[in-house]
């Protein structure tokens, strides 16, 4: 038995005014990624045949008709968690704009979220996340998981892949889930938001409290 963790982000690091004005961290939580491989898989198929060509479902590119199908099927389907941690990032102090630092600040917060609910250490976990392109962030992301599961889950086995987000159904809806409560907090669009927020167990604004803006 395994838990699978797929980990999703929204949002970009430059830190200015030109910038995103978040960064969210997602995790989608399951014991069994199959459910949402055969229903996707047969959506793309059908979406091939009536001649839309899609090679991945990515809910920032798709069209509104298409994200409405898969928001559909991931709401339905279900059989996941999903937990979701919100940097404003005016209120991230500059020692912590690099990524090898940015990352293991704001993702402890995420997966202590997450293993409370997964305590038995007899369980592997698997960790996968989109294929990175640049390697500074994935050893930043590397970095962040093993040193949450080394300094609090002991001697727990675990695995970090990096696939590309196509090879796994629930990446995609990892992906759908963070985009959608990205656009809640940057537009407050809700429509989007409330497909899936039975699925959502922990959101959290992690400087809420903060009120000193760096720019």
């Amino acid at each position: 038995m395994a838990v699978f963790l797929f980990f999703d982000e929204s949002g970009n690091f430059d830190f200015s005014a030109n910038g995103t004005p978040f960064v969210i961290f997602g995790t989608l939580t399951t014991r069994d990624p199959a459910p949402l491989l055969r229903p996707l898989s047969d959506l793309r198929y059908s979406l091939i045949a009536s001649g839309i060509e899609i090679e991945a479902f990515h809910a920032t590119e798709d069209k509104q008709r298409i994200r409405d199908q898969v928001f559909a099927i991931i709401k339905t389907v279900g059989g996941f968690e999903f937990d979701a941690v919100v940097v404003e990032k005016r209120k991230v102090d500059p020692s912590l704009y690099d990524v090898t630092r940015f990352y293991p600040q704001f993702a402890y917060h995420l997966l202590s979220q997450v293993f409370a609910r997964y305590p038995d250490e007899s369980e592997r976990i698997v960790v996968i996340t989109d294929a990175l392109p640049v390697k500074k962030t994935k050893q930043a992301v590397e970095k962040a998981f093993k040193l949450y599961i080394r300094q609090n889950l002991g001697n727990r086995i675990f695995t970090i892949l990096h696939h590309p987000s196509s090879s796994h159904a629930c990446l995609r809806a990892a992906d759908y889930c963070t985009w959608a409560i990205y656009r809640k907090w940057r537009d407050r669009e809700l429509r989007p938001y409330r497909q899936v927020g039975h699925l959502i167990r922990t959101e959290i604004d992690i400087l809420k409290a903060e009120t000193k803006h760096f720019y």
